[in-house]
């Protein structure tokens, strides 16, 4: 499978979990936020869905959760550490590798990803959807701990009749790899998850 044939794959995956709306259960709430969260049918973990709004038209917030290594996010997103592009293949679709900060107060060591990043844009949303893959530009480093990226993405839709309100669903379905205990993976990705929304509000607030 190629790459483009492999991005069209995980782009299809996360349309499918951001329209269906079942067997979803809610694992935590924030401020106009809900965590949502069922059994992958990828890995032997979980799938997270994490759906609030956001104060700014989708092409702004997009700007800011775009991962990039000269873009907003690894300003304000305070879960990552650094992002490097790896291979341009085509405009919107690159290998790009994300390395994280240690977690849950030092318990989950700071891991790396290497992941197929598409940007998928039409007339109802702005998104970025990722997978994991093997690239030979990109082994693995001692320092970091390899994670699994299964279908994942960052989708900012409109709001009918609010132009300048963004309804932002994040899906998370990464493996972190080691030989970490589920107990703990499951209390730190809502919580991160939900922090990541009060970030991402207050960095767009703090621009305006």
């Amino acid at each position: 499978m190629d790459k483009q044939e492999l991005a069209e794959q995980i782009k299809k995956k996360i349309e499918e979990y951001t329209t269906d709306h079942e067997n979803w259960k809610v694992v935590k709430k924030g401020k106009d936020v809900t965590v949502y969260c069922r059994s992958s049918t990828e890995f032997q973990g979980n799938i997270y869905k994490a759906e609030g709004t956001v104060d700014a038209k989708p092409e702004k917030v997009f700007e800011y959760v775009e991962p990039k290594p000269d873009g907003l996010r690894p300003k304000w997103d305070k879960a990552i550490k650094a992002v490097d592009t790896i291979e341009k293949i085509e405009e919107g679709l690159s290998v790009m590798r994300t390395c994280t900060h240690s977690a849950a107060m030092g318990l989950i060591s700071p891991r790396d990803f290497l992941d197929l990043c598409l940007t998928v844009k039409n007339e109802n949303s702005i998104c970025t959807v990722a997978g994991s893959i093997e690239h030979p530009d990109c082994p693995v480093e001692p320092k970091y701990v390899r994670g699994t990226n299964h279908p994942c993405g960052i989708c900012c839709f409109r709001i009918d009749g609010e132009p300048d309100k963004t309804l932002v669903v994040h899906i998370c379905q990464a493996d972190l790899g080691g030989m970490l205990p589920t107990q703990l993976v499951e209390t730190a990705l809502p919580g991160n998850m939900i922090e990541f929304f009060s970030n991402l509000r207050q960095a767009i607030a703090n621009a305006s």
